[in-house]
């Protein structure tokens, strides 16, 4: 959904997290076999981002129901 329709990168779309990084900075979104598909400014930091991968948006706290990268921040490189 992310490259075809330019949608948010959401949790449950999440498998790995590589690497420390901070909310608010640029990342590399890496399609399954690791090439770069996209870049964007992350809403949460690394260790958070673990926390919520694999899952819906529904099974989360109330402060993390929002995108992992958010469209409006997300450039699609593929």
């Amino acid at each position: 959904a992310l490259v075809e329709r330019g949608s948010s990168l959401l949790a449950v779309g999440v498998t790995e997290v590589l690497g420390h990084f901070g909310d608010g900075v640029p990342v590399n979104v890496l399609s399954p076999d690791h090439q770069v598909i996209a870049r964007g400014l992350v809403g949460f930091d690394a260790d958070e981002v673990r926390a919520m991968a694999g899952r819906p948006t529904g099974e989360l706290d109330a402060a993390r129901r929002r995108p992992v990268v958010h469209r409006d921040a997300l450039v699609v490189l593929a």
